[in-house]
């Protein structure tokens, strides 16, 4: 039952799990099974030293979902960015915006408005804050999170492609970059 589980800021102790659930979020958008998934150290301990950032910078908040008797069953953050003073164009010159990320809930919790209750949490820091714009990006092949945020009221306003350094070469007929 959701009033079992509680939506509160993450903690120290939180980040080996919020880590762990960002892998099932991964394991999720590609497909991979979890098991396949590795890191580097070096890779673990700057993901470690990101989420550390949230606990100490009053612009970005991570929350998780702990369940009494599961632990931390869901997570999701958000980070209040300003746009840069170079604009003339007074909707971006100095306005604020918030991102969204990484918003995951374990399947054996969900559909019982825990995403809702941490999204709400999420946005009213970024209402709290005076900021109005929020952005997010989720994987295109993932449907039931494209189905989600429309629901919220999120629209897709850009396109994020992807594509590897050999492959683009190797369309632009160059075996190398020139220097």
């Amino acid at each position: 039952m959701t009033s079992k589980v509680t939506i509160t800021e993450a903690t120290e102790e939180d980040i080996p799990r919020v880590i762990e659930l960002l892998f099932h979020l991964d394991a999720h958008v590609s497909g991979a099974p979890r098991e396949v998934l590795q890191m580097t150290p070096d890779g673990m301990a700057d993901l470690e030293k990101r989420f550390r950032t949230f606990l100490d910078n009053s612009w970005m908040k991570l929350l998780v979902a702990r369940h009494p008797r599961a632990g931390v069953v869901g997570m999701g953050d958000i980070a209040l960015w300003k746009h840069a003073e170079i604009w003339e164009t007074p909707e971006r010159r100095g306005q604020w915006y918030g991102i969204i990320d990484d918003v995951w809930v374990e399947p054996r919790y969900r559909r019982q408005g825990i995403s809702r209750r941490m999204l709400a949490e999420l946005v009213g820091f970024a209402r709290d804050h005076g900021v109005e714009s929020l952005q997010l990006e989720y994987s295109a092949s993932n449907r039931e999170a494209a189905v989600a945020w429309k629901r919220l009221g999120f629209r897709p306003v850009g396109i994020r492609a992807a594509a590897t350094v050999t492959e683009v070469l190797g369309h632009l007929g160059a075996d190398r970059a020139s220097s």
